[in-house]
């Protein structure tokens, strides 16, 4: 995706601007029927309802207590990642408040590491598997955005050294995502896949979400969530057909 930048000289924490960018993510993927109505839980006024004293008992720091409180969050697991190959944790439950302590080891055989992270990390999201994906860390305290790539699993190097992994202004880096999602670099279709740049059904698709069902200026979103999944399985299909012959 874009953001490729990485910022030098961060402006302050801002848990109103990361509220903001990440509920636009999670918005955007809505409206593309990405997600299914239920699929995602926006915070109710003042906030999810969460176990607070878990994540005190972990040393979580009073900002990231607040922040896990006013993100979306995908409801039944990881089936739909919202970031390509790095799936969300769904801080509503005790377990992934646990394992978002180590997303390194989530979902792993190795035992969870409650300090992996920082006091004022928090991992948003975690890779879909080990050689495959990326996890995406918050520093609230410096306001960047960590990336560790899921094919280093297992590097005794810390992260935040690491020439591997990769540190981005958080408040640049989230807008960047937002970008690709709505100028539809990436395509989020109904049936839970992310299509790639450039890639012939991502330009069939894309031209059709514009020309014909009116993405960005009069969406029609109803229509797309009916008929979507249809259009890019009928694209899908003509792709293997002409990769067989």
């Amino acid at each position: 995706m874009s953001s490729e930048s990485p910022a030098l000289l961060p402006a302050p924490y801002d848990e109103e601007t990361i509220v903001t960018q990440l509920t636009s993510i999670y918005t955007l993927l809505h409206k593309l029927s990405y997600y299914c109505p239920g699929d995602v839980v926006f915070p109710p006024a003042g906030g999810h309802t969460i176990n607070e004293e878990l994540c005190y008992e972990l040393l979580l720091t009073p900002e990231v207590v607040s922040l896990i409180k006013k993100i979306p969050y995908t409801v039944g697991g990881y089936e739909k990642p919202p970031l390509l190959q790095s799936r969300a944790y769904e801080y509503l439950n005790d377990d992934d408040i646990r394992n978002g302590r180590d997303p390194e080891n989530t979902g792993t055989s190795e035992p969870l590491r409650m300090d992996f992270l920082k006091p004022w990390e928090i991992a948003l999201t975690c890779w879909v598997q080990m050689d495959d994906g990326f996890s995406v860390i918050l520093n609230i305290k410096s306001n960047i955005i960590q990336i560790i790539d899921g094919s280093n699993y297992g590097d005794e190097n810390d992260f935040r050294a690491s020439e591997e992994s990769k540190a981005y202004h958080a408040p640049t880096y989230l807008p960047g995502i937002i970008d690709d999602i709505f100028n539809l670099q990436y395509i989020y279709t109904t049936d839970g896949n992310i299509i790639h740049p450039e890639s012939p059904e991502q330009i069939q698709i894309r031209r059709i979400l514009t020309g014909e069902y009116g993405w960005g200026s009069d969406f029609r979103e109803e229509d797309w969530r009916r008929e979507g999944e249809d259009t890019c399985q009928r694209i899908s299909d003509v792709q293997m057909e002409m990769w067989e012959v």
